[in-house]
C-alpha cells in the first residue's frame, strides 16, 4: 500500500507538556537534548508552543521531501511571520513568487566570478586582523570572527567601509535583533511587544539602529553608483520588475540588505568559531590543517585557485557545519494538505524541523556526537548529500552558500598559517541556542603565533 492510501495515523505527542506553556519549557532551558529525543516517539511528534500545535519532522527523508519535493505547498511559518514584520520582507523570508523574483535578481552576484572577487577580499581583511591578533593574553574569539565577517559581508557584498559608528552600532544590533525576534516569536499575544519594558526597548533600539546604518550604506552606494558593476547592491538598485519596469523600492533595497547582512554575517562567524574551539582541543588535528596550508601558501594568503586543495580544512568545516549547524531549528507551514509517514498535516499545519537534530542522528553518522573531519574522506562515511542540510535545500536553499564556504576557508588559512589556538582553561565547551543560531559558550582561546 502506498503512504498516500494508507490509513491516516494519529500524532503522538512528545511527553512532558504543561499547560498551559506547552512544550516552551524545554525549548527554552534545554532546547537540542530535547529536539533531539523526539526522535524516540516517530517520524513525525506533535509538541505545543502554549497552546498551538506544531508537527516536528525527525525523519530525514520526510525533512528533505518538505523542503524539495513538497517546497511549493509550504510557506515559511509564523517563525518567519513575526520575522518578516520586524525586519522586512527580504530574500531569506520572504515568499512565493515574490521570493523566487528576489532569488533571480540576487543571484548573479554569487556567481563563479563574483565570489572568486569575495574571496580575494576576504583574504586580504583576514590576514589584516590576523596579523593584530597575537601574542596577547587570551580572549573570545566569537567576538572576533563577528567583526571580521560583519566587515567582509560589507566590502564585498556592498563595495564599500563602515565607519566605527556604523561598525558599533551593527555590533551592538545584530545579537540583540537574532534573539529577540525569536523570543517575540514565542510570546502568547502580540501585546506583549509593546510592554515599556527594557528587553522590548533594547530589541526595538537593536532594530531601529540596523536599519538605519543599512540605510546609510545604500544611500551612499546610491550616489556613487554610475553605471552597471557587480555588487549586490548595484544589482538591486538596477533591477527592474519584469511586468512594470519599475525600479526596487527604497524600502525593498533596505530588507534585502539587511537580510543579507544578518546572514551572511552570522552563520559564517558562528561556524568559525565553532571550527576554531574544536581545533584549540584538538592540537593535532590543528597541526594537521595547518600544514596543509601551509604547504598551499606559506603566509595562509590563499587564493580562489588554491580552495581546492585545502581539502581536509574543508573537510574541518563541513564537519563543524554538521556537529554545530547554526540554524538549529527551522520551520514551514502547510498550504495543502501534506502526507508524512501515514500522518495527514492539513493546511495552516505547523511543522518544525531541526538541522542540528538530524546531523546528529546516529542512523546517519556513526558516533555523532564525536568531531571527526575523517568522516567526509569517503563518500561512504556520511548522509548522502540531500539529507546534509546546513545551508536548506530546495527553493529557499542559501543563495550564499559558495560565497559563505570560499570566506571560511579563507579564514581559516588565515588563522592556521600563522596562529597556533589553545584553550586557556578546560571549561567544557557548551551551546547556546537562545538565538537564531547556536553560538558557543566555553573558554578563552589563546592565539600564539606558529
Amino acid at each position: 500500500m502506498r503512504e498516500n492510501d494508507a490509513p491516516p495515523v494519529t500524532v503522538p505527542c512528545a511527553p512532558g507538556r504543561l499547560p498551559p506553556l506547552g512544550h516552551l519549557l524545554p525549548l527554552l532551558t534545554d532546547p537540542l537534548p530535547f529536539l533531539q529525543s523526539l526522535a524516540d516517539h516517530g517520524p513525525v511528534v506533535r509538541i505545543h508552543l502554549w497552546r498551538t500545535p506544531v508537527h516536528v519532522l525527525t525523519d530525514p527523508e520526510l525533512v528533505h521531501r518538505l523542503l524539495v519535493q513538497d517546497a511549493a505547498k509550504t510557506e515559511k511559518g509564523f517563525v518567519f511571520d513575526k520575522a518578516r514584520g520586524l525586519l522586512g520582507n527580504g530574500l531569506f523570508i520572504s515568499e512565493g513568487a515574490f521570493h523566487l523574483r528576489q532569488r533571480r535578481l540576487v543571484q548573479p552576484a554569487f556567481h563563479r566570478d563574483s565570489v572568486r572577487r569575495y574571496a580575494a577580499s576576504a583574504a586580504r581583511l583576514a590576514a589584516a586582523a590576523v596579523s593584530r591578533w597575537g601574542p596577547e593574553r587570551p580572549a573570545p574569539i566569537e567576538p572576533r570572527m563577528h567583526r571580521l565577517a560583519r566587515d567582509i559581508v560589507v566590502e564585498a557584498l556592498f563595495a564599500t567601509r563602515l565607519s566605527d559608528a556604523q561598525k558599533a552600532r551593527i555590533d551592538r544590533a545584530v545579537p540583540v535583533v537574532l534573539t529577540g525576534f525569536v523570543q517575540r516569536a514565542l510570546y502568547p499575544s502580540p501585546l506583549l511587544e509593546k510592554l515599556p519594558v527594557p528587553a522590548n526597548r533594547r530589541f526595538d533600539t537593536a532594530v531601529r539602529d540596523l536599519r538605519t546604518t543599512v540605510d546609510e550604506i545604500v544611500a551612499r552606494a546610491a550616489v556613487r553608483h554610475q553605471g552597471p558593476d557587480e555588487t549586490l547592491l548595484s544589482l538591486l538598485l538596477t533591477a527592474r520588475d519584469e511586468e512594470t519596469g519599475l525600479a526596487m523600492a527604497p524600502a525593498q533595497v533596505r530588507d534585502e540588505a539587511v537580510s543579507l547582512l544578518l546572514a551572511g554575517t552570522e552563520t559564517t562567524a558562528t561556524t568559525l568559531a565553532w571550527l576554531f574551539h574544536e581545533l584549540a582541543r584538538h592540537q593535532d588535528l590543528q597541526d594537521e590543517l595547518s600544514e596543509e596550508v601551509r604547504t598551499v601558501a606559506a603566509d595562509g594568503a590563499v587564493s580562489w585557485e588554491d580552495l581546492p586543495r585545502l581539502e581536509r580544512t574543508g573537510h574541518a568545516i563541513s564537519e563543524t557545519l554538521r556537529l554545530h549547524t547554526p540554524n538549529w531549528i527551522l520551520m514551514r507551514r502547510a498550504m495543502e494538505p501534506l502526507q508524512y509517514g501515514g500522518v495527514v498535516l492539513p493546511p495552516g499545519a505547523e511543522v518544525l524541523f531541526s538541522p542540528t537534530a538530524l546531523h546528529r542522528s546516529p542512523e546517519l553518522y556513526p558516533d555523532p556526537s564525536r568531531f571527526d573531519p575523517d568522516r567526509w574522506r569517503h563518500p561512504t562515511g556520511h548522509a548522502r548529500p540531500g539529507l546534509f542540510i546546513p545551508f536548506g535545500a530546495g527553493r529557499h536553499k542559501c543563495v550564499g552558500e559558495s560565497f559563505a564556504r570560499a570566506e571560511m576557508l579563507v579564514v581559516a588559512a588565515a588563522v592556521l598559517a600563522r596562529l597556533r589556538l589553545r584553550p586557556a582553561t578546560a571549561t567544557p565547551l557548551r551551546e547556546n541556542a537562545s538565538a537564531a543560531t547556536v553560538r558557543p559558550r566555553g573558554p578563552l582561546i589563546i592565539a600564539e603565533p606558529r
